[in-house]
């Protein structure tokens, strides 16, 4: 029989674990997308919808802690964890974590989630005779956390029959952009076109292009 692999927290780029005294008996993983219908008039049954973006993942779950048997304070095993959602000198906030338990979460082409621990609630249920807590029931919720570059390394921004939106970095061109979207750098006058950009060689960093999907 393999042996129960445990489940833990663990910060990104310190490898430092925060392992569960108990597995959760689940955890759940939800995400929302945000879509708004086109206010235009129409004489369909239902408006249009247009996809405005996802929102972040979002991943909930209770654990357990236990030191009846210990005779000792269980606060030493929930304090912790509840720190995950306070300041780290080192970040200047609070760390950014992977969850493992068989594996890391992934989202696709094996990407690991980061997560912050947005919020905990810790419930003491039990006591010893001079009220020191014992047992313990942590609900924690925690959500994605990804910059802008992991995100673009994750998904698919290469479809050319998608409109699209690019913030411009500094160096790029209109050509690279074209090149990044369409595969093709000469086309690049679709872009220029939709931004009403008369010069090509003035783009400022920081700024949202309008990618227009091409057939």
């Amino acid at each position: 029989m393999s042996e129960l692999a445990k489940a833990y927290f663990e910060q990104v780029n310190k490898g430092k674990k925060f392992e569960f005294q108990f597995n959760p008996e689940s955890y759940s993983i939800s995400k929302s997308a945000d879509w708004s219908e086109n206010k235009s008039d129409h004489i369909l049954d239902s408006p249009l919808l247009e996809w405005k973006g996802g929102k972040s993942m979002k991943l909930d779950m209770t654990i357990m802690f236990d030191t009846y048997e210990e005779d000792s304070d269980v606060r030493k095993k929930t304090m912790p964890i509840e720190e995950l959602t306070m300041v780290y000198d080192e970040t200047h906030g609070p760390p950014h974590l992977y969850f493992h338990w068989d594996d890391y979460l992934k989202v696709r082409d094996g990407h690991k989630v980061t997560w912050v621990m947005t919020s905990f609630n810790t419930t003491y249920k039990m006591f010893s005779a001079s009220g020191v807590p014992v047992r313990a029931e942590m609900k924690v919720s925690l959500t994605e956390i990804a910059d802008e570059d992991t995100q673009k390394a994750r998904i698919r921004l290469q479809s050319p029959d998608h409109e699209k939106a690019y913030r411009v970095q500094p160096g790029d061109t209109l050509q690279a952009i074209a090149n990044e979207a369409y595969d093709d750098p000469t086309l690049w006058r679709p872009i220029a076109s939709a931004n009403n950009i008369e010069d090509p060689r003035n783009l400022e960093p920081g700024q949202v292009l309008r990618v227009p999907r091409i057939r």
